[in-house]
């Protein structure tokens, strides 16, 4: 268990309040914190509802190039760091249960100019552990055993105080609300008009020391099971495999979702290998399964309605980012990814209207910031949404007899005219810089009046330097001519 980072006494309301705090300290929330300590100079803190990050747990995830290109531009060496914890797809691979190959994709036509961001799997334990480690390196403190209980705008100097479980409670300038698909804040500052409402599949996903026979990311389905599957790699003796089942919202133990012990993980897997042997799939799905050491069950939940409004509170100064603002579905990867290009996009804009000469964060034109972060974010993260739940609808049909040849052809259709499928390339080749680099385009005027004013209000620091710095001088020429007078006197 880390914990060793923990600040209980935290200056509370009898400090100086901090400039930005961070709730959540996922990989987005810290991923936040390391983009502002680089590109603003800020130093934020961290509130993490969880006692500690523990090492060896929980699943796998991936990264892709749009992920690891803002992880580039905080600092080439943390994505480097990644990428060794990490491992390689190479080949993407859509097969029938019992092994029969559809189609196969090389893996780097996802990111074709750039093989440094070629996309990986990696335990996301050791993801955490690289991004915690990057932030204690940074001085940034964080805090565990902080759940968020309540946010309070102040009347009297526009601090915002967050209230936390354990009755502590904290003032900034500005709160992140970067604590996941349950957020507390966002269900704070929309008073809880918003919910969470489970979509009808549960995965099973677990971790093996089984090395994979075959290189790359498979996706295997089953008409004979009814369910469809990912296994990939995330090391060269390591894989992860997650296992998607139909339940309906009547039948699915909601009580029962989470981390599994390590008896109920391998109890579960062994009936599930059973299963897969008697309705013929390939050996190298089941034996993953029968040497699970960590699993999990997840049972997948949206919003009921998709947030038109990430920015809250009078001085537009709470802002949602990643998971709290955007609740995932994992078909397409990109669930992690679009909190980390909200990451890049936010700290890209905060630095271009709200970075000061000195090199702090200006408030003044905050607000401006998140008006452009919200225009570029929210149209990007529904787009991706429903890229992601099509493509699990591809998957779900590929379990059903009658459909499974026209989605084989479809599947090998695009592979062959586009080198992979389509619904991959909006995520993986998205370039969050890019984005913003277009935002400034076709909005000139407004970001020519932003330079204006920056010139204008520099010089005035200039001036009003040199205004005190004159009268600094003439103030000691006159305490210098007193002395003289009181000598000849």
């Amino acid at each position: 268990m880390v914990d060793t980072h923990n600040n209980n006494n935290n200056n509370e309301n009898n400090g100086e309040p901090t400039q930005c705090l961070i709730a959540g300290g996922g990989i987005v929330g810290l991923v936040l914190a390391l983009a502002l300590h680089k590109h603003l100079g800020i130093t934020p803190e961290i509130y993490e509802k969880a006692h500690g990050f523990a090492d060896d747990v929980g699943a796998a995830m991936g990264m892709y190039a749009n992920g690891l290109r803002v992880l580039r531009d905080i600092d080439p060496s943390l994505m480097r760091a990644v990428k060794a914890q990490g491992c390689p797809y190479v080949y993407r691979r859509w097969e029938r249960h019992d092994g029969t190959e559809i189609a196969t994709a090389s893996e780097d036509v996802l990111c074709p100019e750039d093989e440094e961001l070629c996309s990986i799997g990696i335990r996301r334990w050791r993801l955490q552990r690289i991004l915690y480690d990057a932030v204690v390196a940074k001085g940034i403190p964080i805090h565990f055993s902080k759940a968020v209980a309540d946010v309070v705008e102040r009347d009297n100097d526009d601090l915002i105080q967050v209230v936390f479980e354990d009755g502590t409670s904290r003032l900034t300038e500005v709160l992140f609300g970067a604590d996941g698909g349950k957020s507390a804040v966002r269900d704070i500052v929309t008073k809880g008009t918003f919910s969470l409402d489970y979509t009808g599949v549960t995965c099973l996903m677990g971790m093996s020391d089984c090395p994979s026979p075959r290189e790359g990311i498979s996706l295997p389905s089953s008409v004979s099971t009814k369910c469809h599957a990912i296994y990939f790699p995330t090391g060269k003796n390591e894989q992860c495999f997650q296992i998607y089942f139909p339940i309906k919202e009547g039948e699915a133990d909601k009580s029962n979702w989470g981390n599994l012990s390590p008896v109920e993980g391998k109890q579960e897997f062994a009936k599930i290998a059973e299963l897969f042997k008697k309705d013929g799939w390939h050996d190298r799905y089941i034996e993953p399964l029968l040497r699970v050491d960590h699993a999990v069950r997840v049972g997948f939940c949206l919003l009921d309605r998709e947030l038109d409004k990430w920015v809250y509170g009078r001085k537009g100064r709470i802002v949602l980012v990643g998971d709290a603002a955007h609740p995932p579905v994992p078909f397409v990867g990109q669930g992690a990814q679009m909190g980390v290009e909200d990451v890049g996009t936010l700290t890209l804009l905060l630095k271009e209207l709200c970075r000061s000469k000195a090199g702090t964060l200006d408030l003044f034109r905050f607000g401006d910031a998140m008006k452009v972060y919200e225009r570029l974010r929210i149209p990007r993260t529904s787009a991706m949404l429903d890229c992601s739940k099509e493509f699990g609808k591809l998957q779900e049909s590929r379990t059903k007899a009658d459909r499974r040849p026209m989605d084989e052809l479809l599947i090998q259709g695009e592979v062959l005219l586009n080198d992979t499928m389509l619904a991959l390339f909006p995520g993986a080749r998205f370039n969050y810089r890019e984005d913003v680099d277009r935002a400034i385009e076709e909005d000139k005027d407004f970001w020519e009046t932003i330079k204006q004013e920056r010139l204008l209000k520099n010089n005035a620091e200039r001036i009003r330097s040199r205004s005190i710095g004159t009268q600094t001088i003439m103030s000691m020429a006159q305490r210098i001519k007193a002395r003289s007078h009181g000598r000849s006197a």
